[in-house]
């Protein structure tokens, strides 16, 4: 390339950039987008896809930066595509908003249970114990958390824990099957230990 032909296609860059800050507007929001982002809040939350619903999600974020809703409905989106590590973040975000947002540490404890392959370690545990303390309605919550003490075989704690949570449920409550299955899964993983009912 020439100095001469340098000289003009710098020339041409500089008038460009000249006529744009001119006649653009470049501290403004795009307007599609803006048009697009209206069009979506407009639209039934039914009819939209993941990526839309997303978007919209993302504007209610912006518009409530304060509130946790919108961050934890993220989270439940982003995990309902497996995207877990993302939506352990969102969930985070949503309790950076609010500590007590029961929805979110239960969504939280889920997600790292997941992330734990399936299993309620102690992260997980405290998340659905404080849950559960916060919302006495949150029974599986309540019913999780005591796992771990159970996994390191100590019966009793886990069993009066159960017994507080368990005293007023029917006896085909479902949460009492899923709480069985997370014990049997603990005794099959040491075959020379006995619980102690």
């Amino acid at each position: 390339m020439t100095r001469q032909t340098f000289i003009f296609l710098a020339g041409g860059v500089l008038a460009a950039i000249g006529l744009y800050l001119l006649k653009g507007s470049p501290l403004l929001a795009e307007q599609p987008y803006a048009h697009r982002e209206a069009e979506l809040a407009s639209r039934d939350a039914a009819e939209l896809s993941p990526p839309e619903m997303l978007a919209r999600l993302q504007l209610a974020a912006r518009e409530q930066p304060d509130a946790p809703e919108p961050q934890y409905f993220i989270g439940v989106l982003l995990r309902s595509q497996g995207q877990t590590d993302d939506a352990l973040r969102a969930f985070q975000s949503a309790l950076r908003r609010d500590p007590n947002h029961v929805d979110s540490l239960v969504a939280l404890a889920d997600s790292v249970m997941l992330r734990d392959g399936g299993r309620v370690t102690a992260p997980s545990a405290k998340l659905y114990n404080r849950a559960w303390r916060l919302d006495g309605t949150q029974i599986r919550a309540g019913l999780l958390s005591a796992l771990p003490a159970y996994e390191a075989g100590d019966f009793e704690a886990a069993e009066a824990h159960w017994a507080k949570i368990t005293a007023e449920l029917d006896p085909g409550d479902p949460r009492l099957g899923m709480l069985e299955a997370f014990k049997a899964n603990i005794d099959e993983a040491r075959p020379d230990e006995t619980p102690q009912d």
